[in-house]
């Protein structure tokens, strides 16, 4: 398939561009609020509810997305425990941090040489995919932009005929 990625006709709704007869047959979401799934640790869980209310926020907060949601606050809760795994033990008798960004070893000729720590990668993988996930929200300012904020729906003033 090749072309513009679709959007999903929720967030056409919130946009104020959504043109039935354009639409696929496509189930509309849940209005029921997401639940996080048993799977989740405890930090994951609530960067799920987290992210349920700013979801929430935008009119999409859906059970429909509770995978999608459920992945995003997985891959959330893993950058942060990388970050803390390159930033945060501190050795007690030099007061040096014991892990980094590179570490030192040795190479096959016996010379001192630093390595990139293999959490770097990992924290790499995380951020890329939890920015594709916030795009698919409509959560990054140029994903947001896209989307726009909710059209207000005007109001009728029942005097307004006076």
């Amino acid at each position: 398939m090749q072309g513009r990625k679709a959007i999903p006709t929720q967030l056409k709704i919130v946009k104020g561009t959504h043109r039935p007869h354009r639409d696929k047959d496509v189930p509309p979401p849940s209005t029921l609020k997401p639940i996080p799934p048993s799977w989740l640790n405890q930090r994951a869980k609530m960067i799920f509810h987290h992210m349920v209310r700013r979801l929430d926020d935008l009119g999409l907060a859906s059970r429909s997305h509770t995978e999608a949601i459920a992945l995003l606050s997985c891959r959330m809760e893993e950058m942060e425990r990388f970050d803390k795994m390159l930033n945060g033990a501190v050795d007690e008798t030099t007061g040096k941090p014991t892990n980094g960004y590179v570490y030192k070893t040795t190479n096959t000729n016996g010379d001192n040489i630093l390595k990139e720590h293999p959490a770097v990668k990992l924290r790499e993988k995380a951020a890329s995919h939890v920015h594709k996930l916030l795009v698919e929200f409509g959560l990054t300012p140029a994903s947001a932009q896209k989307v726009g904020t909710p059209k207000k729906t005007k109001k009728t003033n029942d005097f307004e005929g006076f």
